[in-house]
């Protein structure tokens, strides 16, 4: 039997069209199968092992705040990598530790980034440490802020959050978080 050479392209192109929609059905979306999750493996082990975080669930926030680019511009001001807020997280940690606040350009440096976006993951990690939803809580409190958080947290400290999250942006960030954090640990 012959097989044109014109026949095994045209499979080729269908196969690779059925694992790029099976992985984008999985992913959410195309794109993220083009993304470069490993990429800072070692400098995200650092800042994570300095500030308490499991580094699978600091890669799965970077994941979705910036697809790992670390020259990332969101809508509201958010820099770099973990899409740090100048006004919120920066201000904090520069305040806490009683440095200046670093510029734009020195957020945009993953090691700088990481640093200041793992110590505030880590500080909401340590505030809602005891709720069995404590992730949740502190995805809750890196997105939306701890006056939010603090809202919605269960009366319960075994009781559920997602539910209670009455911003529906903040709550797909916290199951999509979630979510790829769960498939990095498994």
């Amino acid at each position: 039997m012959k097989i044109s050479f014109r026949k095994i392209c045209a499979w080729g192109a269908v196969l690779l069209f059925t694992a790029v929609s099976v992985t984008a059905l999985i992913n959410g979306s195309p794109q993220n199968i083009f993304v470069d999750d490993t990429k800072f493996s070692k400098e995200i082990h650092h800042a994570a092992a300095r500030h308490g975080v499991p580094p699978e669930l600091v890669r799965a926030l970077i994941f979705q705040e910036s697809r790992f680019d670390p020259k990332a511009r969101g809508r509201k001001g958010e820099i770099g990598l973990m899409q740090l807020l100048p006004s919120g997280a920066v201000a904090d940690w520069a305040r806490i530790n009683k440095v200046a606040e670093p510029g734009e350009d020195e957020l945009l440096d993953p090691i700088m980034n990481l640093e200041i976006g793992c110590w505030y993951l880590g500080r909401a990690l340590r505030r809602w440490q005891g709720y069995d939803a404590a992730v949740e809580l502190a995805l809750a409190q890196y997105n939306a802020g701890e006056g939010r958080a603090k809202r919605w947290k269960p009366e319960d400290k075994k009781g559920k959050v997602l539910p209670r999250i009455t911003i529906g942006s903040t709550r797909r960030y916290v199951e999509r978080i979630c979510r790829r954090y769960r498939s990095y640990i498994q």
